[in-house]
C-alpha cells in the first residue's frame, strides 16, 4: 500500500473516532477513542511529513 493511501486511511480513522467522541459514551470508551485519535493523527503526520524531516537522534 502506498504511503499516501495509508496516511489517508489513518486520517479517516481519526475522523470517525472524532465522530464517536461527540456521542455519550462511558468514560472508559471515551479514553479509548482519545487514544485511537492520538495514534491515527500521529501516524498521519509521520506519513505526510517530507522524507528526511525527522531530526531524532539514532
Amino acid at each position: 500500500m502506498r504511503t499516501d493511501d495509508i496516511a489517508n486511511a489513518f486520517q479517516a480513522i481519526a475522523e470517525e473516532a472524532q465522530r464517536l467522541q461527540s456521542q455519550d459514551l462511558p468514560q472508559e470508551a471515551q479514553a479509548t477513542v482519545k487514544t485511537i485519535i492520538s495514534i491515527a493523527k500521529h501516524q498521519t503526520d509521520i506519513r505526510q511529513s517530507p522524507q528526511g524531516s525527522c531530526k531524532a537522534k539514532h
